[in-house]
């Protein structure tokens, strides 16, 4: 649903307080949270994934909903090819998901439906028809793709919207009860199969009290909303004479607070979802077979919990006429099943089948009372919600997790992307309205990727020509990082654990130094701390407790200390060969922009101590890249040594080791340049009369330089 506040500010407050990868060990994707911005946000804030450690036996469960949730969306605009499409792909991608949160008719309601006290009741009645039968077509296009999922209509609380000119709070929170109701009617109650409803109206009112009321009404005292177990009485919850406290929205409009969307998470959890997660299901069907043609397969079947009577007669095998079964080893929640190929050959696709055999601890079935709502097809490793970073230097993998948290708020951004290959926020401004980020016109993959690229040298050192090393690089990140996660509320602190890589995004700012982008942790954090206050141990970044390392990296720092900028090495070398070519210039000295190609494309014998430029000639492809090898072998830029991967070779000073035979693959691999014969006269050998002879001319030169002064 819309906003009051500027959306840039919701948005970044969903960065701090909940966006990308959750931080779990273990975050099996059972839940899809699919609809408008109350799912959206929830997704951002990854209230599920919290909320679940609160019940034991929950923990560790993991939610998506970053690619099927969109904030503002209608109802009617869900209901087509576009938004149906992506909800079944994720379900695809992550066939662990068999609880799907739904949200959805609530901006059709506010901004559709022209409601005033005045609206003869039979339009209104089917307007709201209207949009609970676009919001079942959604269920039953979820409910087709697997037998296993169960659907949520979540309901919405009493806002603080105003619904229709000149009504009162008591009209707008009556009219609102019954397009609930109505929903009810349509999902709850058994009405329709595998559906429910989860009734919320008066939930914020009940945990926060009404402050505004004359005298104020505590919390705990107004009516909790009505549930499944109490055949939804009292419908609504709270006191519809109120609206929601503005201490449980962060808009004052219609959203709630990180803390308003957890207590809505434990509410669906305790009317449904935690009894629906409680049931054991299959997460994994994992071929072991390795050799092509084998006699027979084995499988792995990993359940969510332990589980008993399972035997080979709650499998089937698909892939071979004559396969088989033929034995169910293991116990407990993790089980091995040999497949017989019945001289056929493979792969073969194993599924488990449910006729309520396989039961838990509490003689529960797989997948819950009633046949067939357990079983299990995919065959593969279990998919996870987030692909783990690679390490706390992961800028591409802290980039693509924040790309793929802002898809339901692509809008708010003006089409801004967060991708390695996209994003450039860096050293730009933020706009609020309109709301957009400008950058630098430097994408922050090739800005971040130059210290990660040093991080990942440890012997690279270009002291001798003004440039960075691998060590000033260390220690300022470890600072960084460091002090960036502290200021984050710590590596268990809700922000790291649920973003793992905005602090690495951070503190990528704050080491690139350049006053621009320091100021970007910063602003980002003063932002959020207008819509809603800060997490307890999280404070606003101040750059005087970094390292910013602004001489060396950022638009006009000169990593390599060649006298070029990094901006200036990237608008010469990124349109020439992307990334690669960019960042080997900018921490080679001997490759600069615009420089004229010189050197040697012939061998030849060269005295040792000498200075030697072997060069690709004519007019090549700069975007292939370069390899200079040796004797061929690849060769690596040392402290003697540049150019490798360019078309200039440069030998500083020639040692009686450098000689043999060189050439350059280029041109993607596709040319070679070579070979050279490269030889290398030692120096003349000088016996004890001879330096005897050299020390005294030296001596007399000095003299004759004395005297002439």
């Amino acid at each position: 649903m819309k906003r009051k506040v500027s959306s840039l500010l919701v948005l970044l407050a969903c960065v701090i307080l909940g966006a990308s990868a959750w931080g779990g060990t273990s975050d099996v994707p059972r839940i899809l949270l699919v609809g408008d911005s109350w799912p959206g946000f929830m997704q951002l804030f990854r209230n599920f994934e919290f909320s679940f450690n609160d019940y034991p036996a929950l923990a560790g469960i993991g939610q998506r909903g970053s690619q099927t949730t969109e904030v503002g969306i209608r109802a009617r605009e869900f209901n087509t090819p576009k938004y149906l499409d992506r909800v079944r792909q994720e379900l695809l991608a992550y066939p662990t998901i068999d609880v799907v949160h739904l949200s959805l008719g609530g901006n059709d309601f506010v901004y559709d439906s022209n409601w005033t006290p005045s609206l003869p009741p039979d339009q209104l009645a089917s307007f709201m028809d209207g949009v609970n039968a676009n919001t079942e077509a959604v269920i039953d296009y979820i409910l087709s793709i697997r037998p296993n999922i169960r659907v949520a209509v979540c309901g919405y609380d009493f806002g603080n919207h105003q619904m229709g000119s000149g009504a009162t709070i008591q009209q707008s929170n009556a009219v609102w009860a019954q397009f609930e109701y109505s929903r009810l009617e349509r999902f709850g109650r058994g009405h329709k199969a595998r559906t429910v409803y989860v009734h919320n109206l008066g939930l914020m009112q009940y945990y926060y009290g009404i402050p505004l009321a004359t005298p104020p009404i505590a919390p705990g005292t107004v009516p909790f909303p009505g549930g499944v177990g109490q055949d939804y009485a009292p419908f609504p919850g709270g006191n519809p004479s109120y609206n929601s406290p503005l201490e449980a929205l962060m808009d004052q409009d219609m959203h709630l607070t990180m803390l308003g969307y957890d207590l809505l998470a434990h509410r669906c959890i305790d009317e449904f979802y935690g009894t629906w997660l409680a049931y054991p299901a299959v997460l994994e069907i994992l071929p072991l077979s390795t050799a092509p043609l084998t006699p027979q397969e084995q499988f792995r079947v990993t359940f969510s919990k332990p589980v008993t009577g399972v035997d080979a007669t709650d499998f089937t095998v698909s892939g071979a006429k004559a396969a088989s079964v033929v034995k169910v080893d293991g116990s407990g929640s993790v089980y091995t099943v040999t497949v017989s190929l019945g001289g056929d050959t493979g792969p073969m696709k194993l599924q488990v089948l449910d006729d309520n055999t396989i039961v838990d601890a509490s003689l529960t079935p797989l997948g819950g009372p009633g046949a067939g709502n357990g079983g299990f097809s995919h065959n593969g490793p279990l998919t996870f919600t987030d692909p783990s970073l690679a390490g706390a230097d992961d800028f591409d993998g802290a980039m693509r997790s924040l790309d793929d948290t802002f898809t339901p708020v692509d809008w708010m951004l003006g089409g801004q992307r967060f991708s390695p290959d996209a994003c450039d926020a860096n050293s730009g401004t933020i706009s609020v309205s309109p709301p957009s980020i400008v950058g630098n016109n430097m994408l922050d993959g090739c800005e971040l990727g130059l210290i990660y690229a040093c991080l990942h040298n440890p012997s690279l050192n270009l002291g001798a020509s003004g440039g960075v090393t691998h060590a000033a690089v260390q220690e300022a990140w470890q600072h960084n990082i460091t002090r960036m996660q502290s200021d984050l509320g710590g590596p268990g602190g809700r922000i790291t654990r649920s973003i793992p890589g905005l602090d690495t995004l951070l503190a990528g700012y704050m080491t690139l130094g350049n006053p621009q982008s320091t100021i970007v942790p910063a602003l980002l954090m003063a932002a959020i701390s207008v819509v809603i206050a800060l997490p307890p141990g999280v404070t606003i970044p101040d750059v005087g407790n970094y390292m910013p390392l602004g001489g060396y990296f950022g638009p006009d720092g000169d990593a390599d200390g060649d006298g070029a900028t990094n901006r200036q090495e990237y608008d010469y070398f990124m349109p020439q060969g992307g990334r690669d070519l960019y960042l080997m210039a900018a921490l080679d000295p001997m490759v600069k922009p615009g420089t004229q190609i010189s050197g040697r494309s012939t061998g030849g014998a060269f005295n040792q101590g000498s200075v030697l430029t072997l060069v690709v000639p004519g007019t090549v492809n700069l975007s292939g890249g370069f390899q200079w090898r040796k004797d061929g072998q690849p060769l690596q830029n040392n402290t003697g040594l540049f150019g490798t991967r360019w078309r200039e070779l440069h030998i500083t000073r020639l040692g009686r080791d450098d000689g043999g035979v060189y050439d350059c693959v280029y041109d993607n691999g596709q040319q070679v340049f070579g070979p050279l014969f490269i030889s290398v006269n030692p120096m003349p050998a000088v016996s004890s009369a001879g330096l005897v002879a050299l020390g005294l001319a030296a001596a007399a030169f000095g003299a004759r330089r004395l005297r002439r002064r």
